[in-house]
């Protein structure tokens, strides 16, 4: 019997670990989507100050024109 129990507490103690890891990776992967998202940010901005067009940057991006159109209205360009 204290063989089982004490396999069954390591099985606890694992799965407990194997949430906290995967929760830890959770977080690493969601700062990374915070940076990713401000780089492409920035990309769509500096593309439209080089004379891309909405339109380009919704065909390339796979983004809405009103979602383009408010990430240059964040960054205080003006769409036309």
């Amino acid at each position: 019997m204290a063989k089982d129990l004490a396999a069954a507490v390591g099985d606890l103690q694992a799965a407990e670990q194997a949430v906290t890891d995967a929760e830890a990776q959770l977080r690493a992967s969601r700062a990374q989507v915070r940076v990713a998202r401000k780089g492409l940010h920035e990309a769509i901005i500096a593309a439209y100050e080089d004379g891309t067009r909405v339109r380009d940057l919704v065909e390339v991006t796979g983004l809405s024109r009103e979602r383009i159109r408010q990430i240059l209205r964040a960054a205080g360009v003006e769409p036309w």
